[in-house]
């Protein structure tokens, strides 16, 4: 899976901080997945050691992909791209 981040003050974000499925944003908790992916869903990162919800969507977030929520933009840019092995529950 590709793995990626973003910040509520990315470009084009309204820094609000609320999902697209109605909550707010949490970092370590927030993942965005594509559309085929239910809100609710467990997404687990072995790497990361960090187990996350589906709660928001992405433009570019579709198929193999995955956006983590950070709070601060510079964490997310310094996070990058990934390709990590990911466990997805119910």
């Amino acid at each position: 899976m590709i793995v990626t981040a973003y910040s509520a003050n990315d470009k084009g974000m309204d820094g609000k901080g609320i999902t697209a499925s109605g909550e707010t944003v949490q970092e370590g908790r927030t993942i965005a997945a594509d559309p085929s992916v239910p809100f609710g869903t467990q997404i687990h990162i072995p790497r990361l050691g960090n187990t996350y919800t589906v709660t928001d969507r992405g433009g570019a977030i579709r198929g193999n992909r995955i956006d983590l929520y950070m709070e601060k933009r510079s964490d997310a840019i310094e996070f990058g791209v990934w390709e990590l092995e990911v466990w997805i529950g119910k």
